[in-house]
């Protein structure tokens, strides 16, 4: 992989066609700012390997660090690409000598000195909690180093927000926090003393952007608060963030739904968008049944759904050839009912 580049053409097809089949809208709220060097992006991780395609919508050529468990198979691979970084623990489970990869901090601090983006999720591992895991220090490793010998580089808070992480067209926020300013190295300050200083601030600004509740029942209000808003047209990250910093000003959660008639409406889309999909929709469904926790379904959904998406789909093709007006009218139909699911199951 050279040095700089962006992620190849075909996984970024794939991430986009993944995450806009599977979720609703994503939005980036703030101000992303415009590419002038290298930019590191340190990045919440809330929904399993699946965050990496969230927030290439909003960082479309970025590269990432990647944990090496997703690479040792063929099929990953098609679905997964990255700098590896091989954990101890992967070591001792796939029999993985040291030396088989480059250490993930020189690669990517070779990618960033070559100009390109680079997304890391510090957290190394990701869990839907009130609270972030503990922060990993490779970020601000590679942050001192690059300022040590003079490279410029832009770090970037960002926080990514699903209004329900497992459900089926959920809302989804990228919240993109001010560039981090950085501490400076003292005169005579050891290396380890500032590397924590820098990795400190990283944590404060990915804290500022992110889930970062007291407890799992505050957690629980403010999402139920954030669904309330996002309904009534506001910003879900915005009102997450304000409600756990206040509250006591969270508005309370909705008590209406869609009408019975309005949903009925809905009905044969809905079923048209189940029976065109009815094999991809088995395959995610056993799949994600498969998931150890929450933040881990959507990734074995995708996985299920991907499978079971290479046959399908040339069946369809084909029977779009054979039987072009009835294919086409449930095709139709089954684009409504994708398009209309997020209405019919609202994020409330």
């Amino acid at each position: 992989m050279a040095t700089g580049a962006s992620l190849p053409l075909r996984y970024r097809v794939v991430a986009w066609l993944l995450r806009s089949l599977y979720f609703g809208r994503i939005d980036v709220v703030g101000s992303i700012p415009p590419a002038k060097g290298a930019r590191l992006v340190v990045c919440s991780h809330r929904n399993g390997a699946i965050d990496g395609y969230t927030v290439l919508r909003a960082f479309p050529r970025a590269q990432f660090l990647i944990s090496v468990q997703l690479l040792r198979s063929r099929l990953l691979r098609w679905m997964f690409t990255g700098i590896p970084v091989v954990r101890d623990k992967d070591r001792e489970r796939y029999g993985i000598q040291r030396s088989a990869f480059d250490d993930p901090v020189d690669a990517g601090c070779a990618h960033l000195r070559a100009g390109g983006d680079l997304v890391v999720f510090p957290e190394g591992s990701s869990e839907w909690g009130y609270r972030p895991l503990p922060y990993q220090r490779g970020a601000a490793r590679m942050a001192c180093r690059l300022l040590a010998e003079g490279s410029s580089v832009t770090v970037l808070p960002v926080g990514l927000h699903y209004a329900r992480p497992d459900g089926f067209r959920s809302h989804v926020e990228i919240m993109q926090g001010p560039a981090i300013t950085l501490p400076t190295r003292e005169d005579d300050e050891a290396q380890r003393s500032w590397e924590n200083r820098v990795h400190e601030a990283i944590g404060r600004a990915l804290d500022a952007v992110s889930v970062n509740c007291r407890s799992e029942a505050q957690f629980a209000s403010v999402e139920a608060s954030a669904r309330f808003s996002l309904a009534s047209g506001e910003s879900y990250a915005e009102a997450l963030l304000a409600a756990q910093v206040k509250p006591e000003l969270a508005p309370p959660p909705p008590t209406t739904r869609s009408s019975l008639l309005h949903w009925l409406g809905d009905a044969l889309p809905l079923a048209c968008l189940i029976l065109s999909c009815f094999p991809i929709a088995l395959a995610a469904a056993v799949a994600g049944s498969k998931a150890d926790a929450r933040n881990t379904v959507t990734f074995f959904r995708m996985v299920g759904g991907f499978v079971a998406g290479l046959i399908w789909l040339p069946l369809v093709v084909a029977m779009t050839i054979w039987h072009p007006l009835p294919a086409l009218t449930l095709i139709t139909l089954a684009a409504i009912g994708w398009w209309r699911y997020p209405r019919m199951f609202p994020q409330e």
